[in-house]
């Protein structure tokens, strides 16, 4: 949705909680995409760390994200 680049066009398109919202459902989707393709009887591992590794940026955006906002 928004890289790190598009900070200020998105501190004026969504509120901060909605950016931390729309990060939080990116990251359930991501974990249910990791989920289906683990549970595929020949999983793709190199598609499964790449799946993973989007979930944990996802997360250390979240995070930073919350720490600047909120202390």
């Amino acid at each position: 949705m928004y890289s790190r680049l598009d900070r200020v066009r998105m501190s004026n398109d969504l509120g901060l909680d909605d950016y931390v919202a729309s990060l939080a459902a990116k990251h359930a989707s991501l974990e249910k995409a990791i989920q289906e393709e683990a549970e595929r009887p020949s999983p793709n591992t190199l598609s499964l760390g790449e799946l993973k590794r989007r979930k944990l940026r996802v997360k250390d955006q979240i995070y930073l994200e919350k720490r600047r906002s909120y202390g």
